[in-house]
């Protein structure tokens, strides 16, 4: 799995240094194990849990501990191998250290460590196995591990919905409810419909990158744009369109495709959408089916409020500026929900995060926290503002790496996922965001495939 990386190593290497490559190649298959175990833990279906219980610990948050005290451990010892140099690991570990502070001036001490822990190891590990990648094929083992995961995770929780869940979509059709939204036994629609659309993106390959059978990767494609499908997530189908949009604006800068083709696409796809509101307004039944379905069945007022989030936001504003200390430091990273739950008798609704990326930042970390993460997220639009320039990349690389910024971006005015638990979504995002930091590295190697 890890033979690329030998791959890159200089032909005149001194075999004394032998048993050093053959450590490192180690600790990153550790590494790389940790993190599938990290992804699989934090971010899929494990055991069911009642909310009385929900500040026990138990055999799986102990897990998610163990594996991020491995992960921050075996991140450092591949960091020390290879320095972090880049720029995108040194904001990273400002933003770690900011939530660190954030559990000092917390009333949450004890959870704000666990998702401390959580947060450290998972990054350091990133950071441990981004820079130990000397070569653009190692760095894509890492991806493929990564897409590997979530494939299986997405698959599995699709099956435990499916019919692990069953009865809870029985008694859903009790009440009258006709369609049930896959992710909400397992872990939630929007994160279940979110990783699916990141994943779906991460499963697409140049024709100079694809080494297996064409059929196999369609299957993929399929099962992640049906899992988003049946998620019934806004904000997930918006996402996977962002991210198309994306990727077919800088493929046919970077594949040279022909003028008509560049004309027809956007003339095509606006007579869709003149067809579906022409339909619309004759209310034929597939596109009103179509649209109930995307609005799950909801009133207008429902939809208006973006279901319900115009409640939360002004009050995750009001506890963002509780005090001086709040906003500075935040009430704790990883705690929002307690946060916003406390005392709030006079609340009509129950939050689980801030549903807002900034607006949570700010709650869990103040501007201590918001200040790096806003320049980890401008650092991340060099995948699309330096696209041409990036030339250290391989296209297809630099596609995907475009297609998922734009798919994770497109989701932070009604989600939290970046920043309310280092989970998948967060490790798919830090992974590309980390990979700018290998410019420099690669560009002798690529130079030196050009020549």
């Amino acid at each position: 799995m890890l033979s690329s990386y030998s791959l890159g190593a200089p032909a005149s290497l001194d075999p004394s240094s032998t048993p050093s490559i053959v450590a490192n190649d180690r600790l990153r298959q550790a590494g790389m194990l940790v993190l599938a175990l990290l992804l699989i833990t934090t971010g899929s279906f494990i055991r069911e849990k009642p909310r009385e219980e929900q500040g026990v610990l138990d055999w799986v948050v102990l897990l998610q501990i163990g594996l991020s005290v491995a992960g921050s451990f075996l991140g450092l010892l591949l960091s020390r191998r290879h320095s972090l140099r880049g720029f995108g690991a040194r904001v990273l570990t400002v933003y770690v250290l900011a939530a660190l502070i954030s559990g000092f001036f917390s009333l949450y001490l004890q959870q704000v460590v666990g998702y401390w822990l959580l947060l450290a190891g998972t990054s350091l590990l990133c950071m441990g196995l981004v820079s130990s990648s000397q070569t653009e094929a190692s760095l894509r083992d890492v991806e493929k591990l990564i897409l590997a995961t979530v494939g299986f995770m997405l698959v599995k929780d699709t099956l435990i919905d499916a019919f692990y869940f069953r009865t809870q979509l029985d008694r859903m059709e009790e009440l009258g409810i006709e369609m049930y939204r896959f992710g909400t036994g397992s872990t939630s629609s929007a994160s279940m419909g979110l990783l699916a659309a990141t994943a779906f993106w991460m499963s697409f390959k140049t024709s100079s990158e694809r080494n297996a059978s064409s059929t196999w990767w369609l299957f993929w494609k399929v099962s992640f744009a049906t899992i988003v499908l049946l998620t019934r997530a806004r904000v997930a189908l918006f996402a996977l369109i962002a991210g198309g949009v994306i990727r077919w604006w800088y493929r046919r800068r970077t594949l040279a495709v022909r003028s008509h083709a560049i004309f027809a696409a956007p003339c095509l796809a606006a007579s869709v959408v003149l067809a579906l509101a022409i339909a619309g307004l004759w209310k034929a039944p597939l596109v009103t089916s179509a649209v109930d379905f995307v609005n799950r069945g909801e009133d207008s007022e429902t939809v208006m409020s973006v279901t319900g989030r115009t409640n939360i936001w002004p009050y995750a504003i009001q506890r963002i500026g509780d005090g001086p200390i709040s906003i500075f430091f935040g009430h704790g990273h990883g705690v929002s929900k307690s946060v916003l739950n406390e005392n709030n008798w006079r609340i009509d609704f129950y939050a689980y995060h801030a549903h807002n990326t900034f607006l949570e930042v700010l709650l869990s970390t103040g501007l201590a926290g918001c200040l790096p993460f806003v320049v980890l997220i401008v650092y991340s639009l060099a995948w699309l503002g330096r696209f041409s320039s990036l030339w250290a990349f391989s296209a297809g690389f630099r596609l995907r790496a475009a297609s998922v910024v734009a798919t994770v971006l497109t989701s932070t005015m009604t989600e939290s996922e970046l920043v309310a638990k280092a989970g998948p979504f967060f490790v798919v995002y830090i992974f590309y965001v980390l990979s700018l930091d290998r410019q420099k590295a690669f560009l002798p190697t690529r130079a030196s495939h050009r020549i």
